[in-house]
C-alpha cells in the first residue's frame, strides 16, 4: 500500500483518520421488491472486536468506517424483517446489497449474556431483546410497560406510576436481578431495584437474561440480568423531541439528539413524565438526563464516558383498594419519596494485537432517597465504585476466550442504622470477582459457552447498636465459585435446540445485616437449569419457543420464631429454602410485511420448602408447598403491530392469572389472600402527518377494569395521552 502525502488542513484531518474515506464497508439494504428498507439496523462483527453497528438512512444506504483487514460477518434487520449473513472480507471496496424478507425473528446482536457480541442464534441462554423500534412501536408509556409482554417477567407495581416496581423473574425475588445501565450495576445495597425510573426513550436496546448470571457478572444476578444500552452518536444521528398529555394530569416531554464528527460521536438526552394520579398523594414526577461521548481511533481504539442521572419524586397514599382483613383504611396524605441517582461511566476497548482485545471500565454510581411518613423523615445513601478488565483472545476462528476480574466497593447508610452512640455509620462491602468464559463454534450449528467467577466479599466490621440487640461484628470474608454452562445446536433449518445452567448469589441487604445477631449472615444462593426448542414454519414468518425451566433457591434468610430457635442459635439465618420451575411459550408470526404478532405464555410452579434441619417448619406465616407471593400460575401477553404507509397501530394485552398476595397493611403478618385474576388491554398508534412530525396516542385499560397488581393497590382506570412528536435524522 502506497504511503500517503498529508496537505494541511482538511486533508490533513482525513489522513490522520483515513477510515473516513477509505477502508469502509458501505451499501445499501432493500427488501424482496428491491424497494429500499430505511432505518435498517446493520451489524458488523469480527473478532475479537465489539460489534458494530450502522442504521441506514432514509435511501436504505449505511457505511462501517475503518473495519481493517481479515474476515467480517454482516448481519441485517429491521422491524419484521431479516436477512442472510454474509461473509466478506473486512477490506471489501465494493458496495454491498443486503436483502432483506419477512420473518418472525429478526437478526440482532446479543451483547450482555455471554461477555462478548454473539448473533442471537448463536447464544443458547434464554435471553429476550428489545431494540429501540420495538419500544417505540409498543403501546405502553414507560419500559416497566414493556417488561410485562416478556415470557417468564412478572412486573409488580405498588399502585400507579411511580409506584414502586419490582421483577419476579421465573419465581425469583424481586431483589434477585442484576440491572446494568450502559454496563454499570445500579442495584442497591443487596440487590434491590425500582423499575419505575427506567425511561423508555433513552434505551437503545434492551437485553433481559433469564436465569442466574453470576458467573459472568457476579453478585445480584441471581435471578436475572437487565441490561439497558443507550443510543451512540457513532452509530445514530439523529434529533428528536415529543410532548404528550391526557388524563389524571398526565405529562411527558422528551428531547435529544446526536451526531458523528468524524471520530467523535455524542448524543444525549432528557425527559419528564410527571401525573397528578388518581388520588390525593398519588403524584409522581421522574426525570432523565443523559450524556454518552465516544471517541474512536483507527485499528479500533475506542474510548466512551457516560453520564446518567435520575430524578424522582412520587406520594404514597397507601392501600386504599381492597380490604380482605376488613380493616379501615384511609389515604394517606403524607407520606412520599424522592429519590436521585447519578451514573458516571468510562470503557475504552482496543486492539491490542491481530487476535487481542482489551476492555477496561470505571464506574461511579451514587443514589440519595429521602422518605417522609407520619413517623417523621428517614433517609438511605448508597454509592459504588468499580472497575473491570476483560481479554478476550481468539484462539483459532471460532474459538474465543475472555478473562479478567471486576471491583465493585459497595457503601450504605440509613437512619435505623447506628452504632452504640446511636449515630449514624456506613456499611462498607468490597467484591472481586475473576471470571473466565470460553466460546466455541462449530460449522455455524453448535454454539457452546463455559465459564466459572471465583466471587470474593469483604463486609467491613459493624458496631454494636445501642439497645443491645445487635453486638458488634469483626470485619469477614466469604468466597463462592459459580460455573455456568449453555449450548445451542441448530438441527436443521428452523429447528434449534438449547439449554443452559448455572448457579447465582445475592449479598445480605443493609437491614439483613442491621437487624441481626448473626456475625455469619451468607449470601443467598440459587442454581438453575433451562433448556427448549425453537422452531421456525412457513420460510420463516411463523416461530415458536418452548422453554423449560427449573430454579432451586437456598441459603435464603429467615427470621426465626420462637418455635424455630433449635434450627439455629441466631435470631436470623440461612435457613429458608424454595423452588420454581415452568414452561415459557412464545410465538411469532410475520404474515406480511406490515404485520406483526407475538403472544407469550408462562407456566410456573413455584412453593415455599422447609427449612434447614427441619422436614416440616417453614418460615413463619407460610405452610409448606405454597404457593410463593405475587407469583401467579399462570400468565400470558399477545402483541399487535401493524404498519402501512403513514399510520402505524399497536394493541397488546397482559394476562394475569390469581395469585397469592399479603395483607396490605399489615404484611405477611396479617394473612394471605388471593387476587383475583385480571387483564390489561393497551392500544396505541401514531399518524404521520410529513416526513418526521407525527401524531401520537395511546389507551392503557382499555375497558376501563378495576383490578390490582399489588393487593390493596388499585391500578389506573381507563388512562391515555396523545401528542406530537418530532425527528430528525441528517442524511
Amino acid at each position: 500500500m502506497k504511503r500517503l502525502r498529508c496537505p494541511g488542513g482538511l486533508a490533513a484531518f482525513l489522513c490522520i483518520f483515513p477510515g473516513a474515506l477509505w477502508g469502509a464497508i458501505h451499501g445499501t439494504v432493500q427488501d424482496a421488491t428491491g424497494a429500499v428498507v430505511p432505518r435498517a439496523r446493520i451489524y458488523l462483527l469480527k473478532a475479537p472486536l465489539a460489534a458494530q453497528t450502522a442504521i441506514a438512512d432514509s435511501t436504505g444506504a449505511f457505511r462501517f468506517r475503518d473495519a481493517g483487514s481479515g474476515r467480517c460477518t454482516i448481519l441485517a434487520a429491521s422491524p419484521g424483517l431479516a436477512g442472510d449473513r454474509v461473509e466478506i472480507p473486512c477490506d471489501r471496496a465494493d458496495p454491498l446489497v443486503l436483502t432483506l424478507r419477512p420473518a418472525a425473528i429478526t437478526e440482532t446482536i446479543v451483547v450482555e449474556a455471554e461477555r462478548t457480541e454473539l448473533p442471537a442464534a448463536a447464544v443458547a441462554s434464554s435471553v429476550s431483546v428489545l431494540t429501540a423500534e420495538d419500544l417505540a412501536a409498543m403501546p405502553g408509556l414507560q419500559l416497566l410497560d414493556a417488561l410485562r409482554y416478556l415470557p417468564g417477567v412478572e412486573v409488580n407495581q405498588t399502585g400507579r406510576r411511580g409506584g414502586v416496581t419490582g421483577l419476579f423473574v421465573r419465581g425469583a425475588e424481586s431483589k434477585y436481578n442484576l440491572v446494568m445501565l450502559d454496563g454499570v450495576k445500579v442495584n442497591d445495597f443487596g440487590g434491590a431495584y425500582n423499575f419505575t425510573s427506567l425511561a423508555a426513550e433513552q434505551a437503545e436496546r434492551v437485553e433481559l437474561v433469564r436465569g442466574p448470571q453470576s458467573a459472568t457478572y457476579g453478585s445480584y444476578a441471581i435471578g436475572s440480568a437487565v441490561h439497558v444500552a443507550t443510543p451512540s452518536g457513532r452509530d445514530r444521528r439523529d434529533f428528536f423531541a415529543s410532548a404528550e398529555g391526557g388524563n389524571y394530569s398526565t405529562r411527558r416531554f422528551t428531547a435529544g439528539g446526536g451526531e458523528r464528527f468524524g471520530p467523535l460521536g455524542v448524543h444525549g438526552s432528557a425527559s419528564r413524565l410527571q401525573t397528578g394520579g388518581a388520588v390525593e398523594n398519588d403524584d409522581s414526577r421522574i426525570d432523565n438526563a443523559r450524556l454518552k461521548v465516544d471517541y474512536t481511533l483507527r485499528h479500533r481504539h475506542d474510548w466512551r464516558y457516560s453520564w446518567l442521572v435520575n430524578s424522582n419524586e412520587s406520594g404514597n397514599p397507601g392501600a386504599f383498594g381492597t380490604d380482605p382483613g376488613r380493616r379501615f383504611r384511609g389515604i394517606d396524605r403524607v407520606t412520599r419519596t424522592n429519590e436521585r441517582y447519578n451514573v458516571h461511566s468510562f470503557r475504552y476497548d482496543g486492539e491490542l494485537a491481530a487476535r487481542v482485545r482489551q476492555r477496561l471500565g470505571g464506574a461511579i454510581y451514587s443514589d440519595r432517597l429521602d422518605f417522609r411518613s407520619a413517623f417523621g423523615p428517614s433517609f438511605t445513601r448508597q454509592s459504588r465504585q468499580a472497575f473491570t478488565s476483560a481479554t478476550s483472545v481468539t484462539l483459532a476462528p471460532r474459538n474465543l476466550t475472555v478473562f479478567g476480574m471486576e471491583w465493585h466497593s459497595e457503601r450504605f447508610r440509613n437512619s435505623f442504622l447506628t452504632d452504640p452512640s446511636s449515630a449514624q455509620f456506613p456499611l462498607q462491602r468490597n467484591i472481586y470477582g475473576w471470571f473466565v468464559e470460553h466460546h466455541f463454534e462449530h460449522a455455524g450449528k453448535f454454539f457452546l459457552n463455559a465459564g466459572a467467577r471465583v466471587e470474593h466479599l469483604r463486609l467491613g466490621e459493624v458496631p454494636a447498636d445501642a439497645f443491645g440487640s445487635r453486638p458488634g461484628f469483626a470485619a469477614s470474608t466469604e468466597t463462592q465459585v459459580h460455573p455456568r454452562v449453555s449450548a445451542a445446536y441448530i438441527v436443521s433449518q428452523g429447528t434449534r435446540l438449547h439449554a443452559s445452567g448455572g448457579t447465582g448469589l445475592r449479598p445480605p441487604d443493609g437491614f439483613e445485616l442491621a437487624f441481626t445477631n448473626n456475625p455469619a449472615l451468607q449470601p443467598e444462593r440459587t442454581r438453575s437449569f433451562d433448556a427448549g426448542l425453537e422452531q421456525a414454519f412457513w420460510d420463516r414468518r411463523v416461530a415458536a419457543d418452548v422453554t423449560w425451566f427449573y430454579n432451586r433457591f437456598h441459603d435464603q434468610i429467615v427470621t426465626l420464631s420462637t418455635g424455630q430457635t433449635g434450627l439455629s442459635r441466631w435470631r436470623s439465618d440461612n435457613l429458608a429454602n424454595s423452588e420454581a420451575q415452568g414452561l415459557e411459550i412464545t410465538l411469532r408470526l410475520q404474515p406480511a410485511r406490515g404485520l406483526r404478532l407475538r403472544g407469550a405464555y408462562t407456566y410456573l410452579d413455584a412453593a415455599v420448602l422447609g427449612l434447614d434441619g427441619s422436614s416440616t417448619l417453614v418460615r413463619d406465616f407460610f405452610r409448606l408447598g405454597q404457593q410463593l407471593i405475587r407469583r401467579p400460575r399462570h400468565a400470558g401477553s399477545c402483541l399487535a403491530v401493524w404498519q402501512r404507509g403513514r399510520a402505524t397501530v399497536s394493541t397488546g394485552a397482559i394476562f394475569r392469572g390469581r395469585t397469592l398476595d399479603i395483607d396490605p397493611s399489615r404484611g405477611v403478618s396479617g394473612g394471605q389472600f388471593l387476587n383475583p385474576f385480571y387483564a390489561n388491554f393497551e392500544l396505541g398508534g401514531q399518524w404521520e402527518l410529513r416526513r418526521g412530525i407525527a401524531l401520537t396516542a395511546r389507551v392503557s385499560n382499555l375497558f376501563d377494569r378495576f383490578y390490582e397488581e399489588s393487593l390493596g393497590f388499585p391500578a389506573l382506570g381507563r388512562n391515555f395521552t396523545a401528542g406530537l412528536r418530532w425527528r430528525w435524522s441528517p442524511e
